[in-house]
């Protein structure tokens, strides 16, 4: 277990987390990377990427109507619902939850960080591992990421999933389709709008750009 702990973080691992930690939270990072969110964090810390500065992680106002709101609420919404509504991070609302011993144990499945989970067999599992696993008929490694093909990551058909040997592997599936969006973009099917910062594809149009 200390060798999995300890195992040296790949180039390909250190440029997904440079290019995805101010879009991504920790979890989602440790749950793509499959490392423990104390091994993300730590990575990050010692790669000098200004975590503590980025909008998500800094202070909220837990005013005593956002609070009653959520004691209100936690089992009708989700953490991601909630946070919407009064103007939080997913994140900070599950911590908040979890703080005031607000847990949900439900057989419904739930969002959480962009995936979907739900108890099985009294377990909290990913759901899109969990289906992956039935798709491949074993277990997967902790090392095993699973790739969501159309980008959606609530998606879990098995269609839709792709079991990554490595988390290399899945760094390399995802410049793939990085360099795909740039070739298109090279001959033209793909633009980009400067005024709004956003690519886009050319069957929309370009009036706006």
């Amino acid at each position: 277990m200390s060798q999995r702990r300890n195992r040296r973080y790949t180039k390909e691992e250190r440029d997904f987390i440079r290019k995805n930690y101010k879009k991504h939270t920790i979890e989602e990072l440790a749950v793509t990377l499959g490392r423990t969110k104390k091994a993300i964090r730590g990575q990050i810390e010692r790669m000098k990427l200004p975590l503590a500065t980025l909008e998500r992680n800094q202070g909220f106002n837990w005013t005593s109507k956002k609070i009653g709101f959520l004691k209100k609420h936690y089992r009708k919404y989700s953490d991601e619902k909630i946070g919407e509504i009064i103007g939080a991070s997913q994140s900070i609302v599950l911590r908040k939850r979890l703080e005031l011993g607000l847990n949900i144990i439900t057989r419904k499945p739930y969002i959480q960080s962009g995936y979907y989970r739900q108890y099985v067999n009294g377990k909290r599992v990913w759901m899109h591992r969990h289906e992956a696993e039935k798709k491949m008929g074993r277990k997967l490694a902790q090392n095993e990421p699973v790739h969501h093909i159309d980008g959606n990551k609530l998606n879990n058909a098995h269609e839709n999933l792709y079991v990554c040997k490595s988390r290399a592997a899945h760094g390399t599936v995802h410049n793939s389709l990085e360099e795909v969006a740039f070739s298109l973009f090279r001959i033209g099917v793909i633009k980009f709008n400067e005024s709004k910062g956003e690519y886009y594809h050319t069957c929309q149009s370009d009036t706006e750009g």
